[in-house]
């Protein structure tokens, strides 16, 4: 059993993580941690108490931070105002649970260090929180399996021509998660735009007669029609279900510059000529097993 904690910044593809996460086999859920990214922290704490609340998972939760490390927040449009397409009040509830007294960072630390067995961190939103873990808690490093991290591509990007969302907001996060020394794996843009479900799939999630399916439905249709990537699942589905996906050990350098770059991530082959490694890239997708899983994490 792998214990987990899920930091994020929910963002329609963060909820599909947590529905894979609540389906998982070989995770056990630790704690929840938010962090501004698609939308403000506001937002996206309040919409980790709601599908919390929702799929019936009751663990810690705290609060991340509010904005990058250096930079000014940067937000996407793709998930709506709220964050998770406007749907929000499918899932409000009077009665979610409480935040952590402590901020995330400090709360992930003290599960961290109160554990006996590793820790590994599922990251898809910005490094923010991470970073901050890392630096401000070093000794913790030795506690943490690994860090599984949706961001990044070795291909393309899709805020610029180069560089993916997550590190975008946050480069000088994923800058110090790649140096780090950590174990990671990346599930970059060049496999998660693959990681998609059809429209008939969406579709059929309509035909469920439950609050949870009915609102994985709005979400999805809005998000993920036409063959979109739903790239956050990839994260979890790598830990839960290997066999889904190909990795290959890279050296993964991040771009802190100001331009077209920022945010950009790529390999340093002459390290990896050298037999330096940072980093498990996700090279390959079973796209038919992983729309099985991620359906049955849906309508289940």
């Amino acid at each position: 059993m792998i214990n987990c904690i899920l930091d994020f910044d929910p963002g329609v593809d963060d909820a599909a993580a947590l529905f894979a996460i609540k389906k998982a086999k070989n995770l056990n859920l630790l704690a929840l941690s938010s962090v501004n990214g698609n939308v403000s922290i506001d937002h996206t704490t309040r919409n980790m108490q709601c599908l919390a609340k929702l799929l019936d998972i009751n663990v810690p939760m705290g609060k991340g931070q509010e904005v990058p490390l250096v930079r000014e927040p940067f937000f996407a449009t793709v998930h709506g105002d709220d964050g998770i397409a406007g749907f929000r009040d499918m899932i409000e509830s009077d009665d979610v649970g409480e935040l952590s007294s402590e901020n995330s960072v400090t709360m992930m630390h003290e599960i961290i260090q109160k554990s006996t067995e590793k820790i590994t961190i599922i990251a898809v939103g910005p490094l923010t929180n991470i970073a901050l873990l890392l630096r401000t808690f070093p000794e913790d490093k030795e506690k943490i399996e690994q860090i599984s991290i949706m961001g990044g591509s070795i291909t393309r990007g899709n805020v610029t021509s180069l560089s993916e969302f997550n590190f975008f907001v946050d480069p000088e996060a994923a800058k110090i998660v790649f140096e780090s020394g950590v174990k990671l794996i990346m599930a970059g843009l060049n496999i998660t735009q693959k990681a998609s479900i059809t429209d008939e799939q969406i579709q059929f999630l309509d035909t469920i007669e439950t609050k949870r399916t009915k609102f994985a439905h709005r979400i999805l249709k809005y998000y993920a029609s036409n063959d979109a990537g739903i790239h956050d699942p990839c994260s979890v589905i790598v830990l839960d279900n290997p066999e889904v996906f190909e990795t290959e050990d890279m050296y993964i350098k991040i771009d802190v510059q100001n331009d077209e770059t920022r945010g950009m991530s790529y390999r340093d082959l002459i390290k990896e000529e050298n037999g330096e490694f940072n980093c498990k890239v996700i090279t390959k997708i079973d796209r038919e097993k992983f729309r099985e899983i991620l359906m049955q994490s849906l309508t289940e």
